[in-house]
């Protein structure tokens, strides 16, 4: 947490400083858009391309590319650059990052790590740059490339384009490319580590694989279709059905952690809210550059109360859920509600916007989203310092962040009582 933390505070100096002779804004909001970038959210109180200069936008980029690598990987990759080392100590905590239980293959995943990241940010980049050098000088749309891939796989949101992507709802290169990049940086390292090692040695596949493909399509079909069917005659009415369905997905892989938009969020549904805020608490695999409670979390939880209402042991592709494991997924959940619910309730008392308006902004601080129905850059310097600590608990892990906190040290060795209390 204190990596993350130094981070912002650097970033904020920078873009502050950068700033302060050409186009100067004031600190909150250097604190706020240097947040949003380490923690991959998105969320803006300031136009990228418009209010920042060139150099703050460099940094801006440099943020959400360490941000979404992860703090520990970037300061691990620093030994490797200059031939020395790996100890022991960076190993674990880099291992503790990404949800290894031991450092041993530390080093192996932040080989990987470097390459899927290089990979898929060199692939978004060629269609990305042919697309806008149609439009814009070379040299911008060099630079507009570069950064929107590291935007779209970081799953960060932030655009340089005022409307975001909304002038390209009709189009297919580039919100093709930005999905492309989304879904594949929403996956998680690790899964693109286990599945390499499992088709080499031509292996089953593990469970959490199995959860993260299906979960992951699952969510994608189901947004997409949702959308469709309370959309069709409202927010995508202008479109043709090919370009209908089209927007309709991009708007069902966004909101899990992405923040891109073709269609402004504000001219959504009731029905197109509500849809896009589950989709938003969802959000994208564990170890991932996405946040949200986790794909594997709702898998867990769905696969347990199907197992349950069967009247079965909780299982998942035929191999057992342990207790410990429901535990930890109901807790997350459970805290992740009572945290949009307090911050919701507390925003409400402070700022003149309607409860729908808030929750939407909430959710998507959490959920290291991005996406606004266009109320942040209005909000008062207290309601923005609540969405920044939304966005750091929503990157470092809120159930991290607590048990850091409250946690005890000690295990107490003591067998209590079993309770018997009804339910429902």
């Amino acid at each position: 947490m204190l990596g993350f933390l130094s981070l912002i505070a650097v970033g904020t100096f920078l873009i502050w400083l950068l700033n302060l002779e050409e186009k100067p804004i004031s600190l909150i909001n250097a604190l706020f858009t240097a947040t949003s970038a380490v923690c991959v959210t998105g969320l803006s109180v300031v136009d990228t391309g418009g209010d920042l200069t060139f150099a703050s936008q460099v940094v801006l980029m440099s943020l959400i590319q360490l941000g979404g690598l992860g703090i520990m990987t970037a300061m691990t990759i620093v030994p490797l650059l200059v031939g020395q080392r790996i100890g022991l100590r960076q190993r674990f905590y880099f291992a503790k990052e990404k949800g290894l239980d031991y450092p041993s293959g530390a080093v192996k995943l932040l080989i990987h790590i470097i390459k899927v990241t290089m990979l898929f940010e060199a692939i978004g980049f060629v269609p990305l740059f042919l697309s806008f050098a149609r439009e814009m000088p070379v040299g911008r749309a060099f630079f507009a490339a570069i950064f929107h891939s590291i935007s779209a796989f970081c799953n960060a949101g932030f655009s340089l384009f005022s409307n975001n992507l909304e002038g390209y709802s009709n189009t297919f290169i580039v919100p093709g490319t930005i999905m492309f990049l989304i879904v594949f940086g929403g996956l998680g390292y690790p899964f693109y580590m286990e599945l390499t090692s499992r088709v080499k040695t031509e292996r089953k596949l593990t469970p959490y694989i199995k959860l993260v493909v299906l979960a992951t399509v699952s969510l994608i079909l189901f947004g997409t279709l949702s959308l469709l069917l309370v959309e069709w005659n409202r927010s995508l009415a202008g479109f043709s059905p090919l370009l209908k369905i089209w927007n309709a997905l991009f708007m069902s892989i966004t909101p899990r952690t992405a923040g891109f938009d073709t269609i402004a969020p504000a001219s959504l549904s009731k029905a197109g809210y509500v849809i896009t805020i589950l989709l938003m608490i969802i959000g994208a695999s564990p170890s991932s550059t996405g946040g949200g409670i986790k794909t594997t979390t709702a898998g867990v939880l769905w696969c347990t109360v199907k197992s349950n209402l069967r009247g079965k042991p909780p299982s998942v592709f035929a191999q057992s859920i342990s207790i410990d494991l429901i535990v930890s997924a109901t807790t997350l959940v459970m805290l992740y509600l009572a945290t949009i619910f307090v911050s919701v309730i507390f925003l409400s008392i402070i700022e003149p916007f309607s409860f729908e308006q808030l929750l939407f902004e909430v959710v998507s601080s959490l959920g290291t989203v991005g996406l606004s129905l266009g109320i942040t850059p209005q909000l008062s310097e207290t309601g923005k310092l609540v969405l920044v600590i939304l966005m750091f608990w929503g990157r470092v892990g809120l159930v991290t962040f607590m048990y850091s906190v409250f946690r005890k040290r000690e295990k107490e060795n003591v067998v209590l009582p079993r309770a018997y209390i009804p339910i429902g």
